[in-house]
């Protein structure tokens, strides 16, 4: 049996969409965008289709990257995924941009993997995983700051993990609550970090001065997300389960844009 997947990620600036069948990818499209993704994603979608010989019709689940990432591309993104799937009437399930990221590298045995995705100059969103040769395991929340807090959360070696709480469920930019520490928490020990995502370029030079040898850089073509990895996570997620609500599906931002921050000052 089939299960034509269609899988978006619209949040950074080269846009990946794919057709994929299980874990076969049947095509896939990434291209630079230049502000011009709303004009771009639905032909896109359209001739994906006709390349992979696939009617609309065809579709049996939708996948979409969630965020954190451009505000303007997580809105294009979601809402065209949301009025698909309704229109459709077929499941959709919301994958975490950092969690697609890591996804990239869990083939390997027991890394650290770091990806980092631009916020504005001199911050970046990140998250760090531990890779098991299949699958990979969260060991932070999902974070926004300088790069300095980076580095500091991998000398420290130790940190919490958060709830299971999707994004979807907790709302934007909350992920659950902190659990304490105890002789069972995962904690970051390894000598080397392998770090990934937009934001890699204009702060490896800090992190290298930071960590030295400890760095490992990603190539730049494992630092943008990959559709066709997000049709195989969406894919899982749905059939154990997890699908997600169409109407109540959000982005997640991890923090507000600076339009709404300034809008939420003036109320105060």
């Amino acid at each position: 049996m089939h299960i034509y997947t269609l899988a978006l990620d619209t949040t950074t600036d080269i846009s990946s969409i794919a057709i994929t069948d299980g874990a076969e990818v049947l095509g896939e499209y990434n291209f630079l965008h230049r502000m011009d993704l709303s004009q771009r994603l639905m032909p896109s979608i359209v001739n994906l289709l006709k390349d992979c010989k696939l009617e609309m019709s065809d579709l049996r689940a939708l996948g979409v990257s969630l965020g954190p990432g451009s505000f303007t591309g997580l809105r294009i993104g979601v809402v065209t995924a949301k009025t698909l799937a309704q229109t459709l009437g077929i499941p959709i399930a919301g994958i975490v941009t950092l969690d697609l990221l890591a996804h990239q590298f869990n083939y390997l045995s027991g890394a650290l993997v770091c990806p980092l995705i631009k916020v504005r100059k001199g911050e970046v969103y990140y998250a760090f995983y531990r890779t098991t040769g299949c699958d990979i395991e969260r060991l932070t929340e999902y974070e926004a700051g300088p790069v300095e807090d980076v580095v500091k959360v991998w000398e420290c070696g130790s940190v919490g993990v958060w709830g299971n709480g999707s994004a979807e469920e907790s709302g934007e930019g909350r992920m659950g609550e902190r659990e304490p520490l105890d002789s069972s928490t995962p904690r970051l020990l390894a000598s080397s970090v392998l770090f990934c995502g937009d934001a890699l370029d204009a702060n490896l030079p800090a992190l290298t001065e930071a960590l030295g040898d400890g760095v490992i850089a990603a190539p730049q073509w494992l630092s943008y997300p990959k559709a066709s990895i997000l049709g195989r996570l969406a894919v899982e997620k749905i059939e154990a389960g997890e699908s997600s609500d169409p109407f109540s599906l959000v982005p997640f931002y991890i923090r507000r844009s600076a339009p709404e921050m300034r809008m939420a000052d003036a109320c105060d």
